[in-house]
């Protein structure tokens, strides 16, 4: 039984970290809509991309506990608190800013018709808040997977890696959102 849910655990969090990575490649392509239908096509397809990580990661998270809380000692307290955490804060933030944000987008941008996008739904599709959620998703789980390696490393070392790597990821798409807020968007 150990093994199973210790599998289940590591396999929910691998998919998880695919689901949350595709999930932001596809939110930060929005910006290269093309037209207000592929923006509205596009925005529902991150929506569904949201729902299968979401659901990947409700599942980790329901693995670990059960086996933080099935086996004395198996798994460390500590241990579990940070793969938990690592797995629901940014699961978290996505349902918090990015899932409405994409809403709203996919709902303006249906909306439209045919007729041209608004330069404020194009900074909408570019938006920081809308993709680097999915990218901590992704770096969380990564990191939450980096907690099987061997214990020499420490426990402390993912967690921190995935924090400094999200910053970077943050002030690099910060950087991109602006350039596009005084650019106009391009289309592929």
């Amino acid at each position: 039984m150990y093994s199973a849910l210790n599998g289940m655990a590591a396999g929910f969090t691998l998919l998880l970290l695919a689901f949350a990575w595709t999930a932001g490649s596809k939110a930060g392509k929005l910006k290269w809509f093309g037209s207000a239908e592929r923006l509205a096509r596009r925005s529902r397809k991150l929506l569904t991309w949201t729902a299968l990580a979401s659901l990947s990661a409700i599942g980790a998270a329901a693995a670990v506990w059960l086996l933080s809380r099935s086996y004395d000692g198996a798994l460390p307290t500590e241990r579990a608190a940070l793969q938990l955490t690592l797995i629901a804060l940014p699961i978290a933030a996505v349902w918090l800013t990015a899932l409405p944000g994409a809403r709203r987008l996919w709902r303006e941008a249906a909306r439209l018709n045919g007729a041209p996008v608004p330069a404020r739904l194009a900074t909408k599709a570019a938006s920081v808040a809308l993709v680097a959620p999915y990218r901590a998703a992704a770096l969380g789980a990564g990191a939450s997977l980096a907690l099987y390696a061997p214990a020499a490393w420490g426990t402390a070392t993912p967690a921190l890696a995935c924090a400094a790597t999200f910053a970077a990821l943050w002030m690099l798409r910060r950087r991109r959102t602006k350039h596009t807020q005084t650019a106009a968007p391009v289309s592929r």
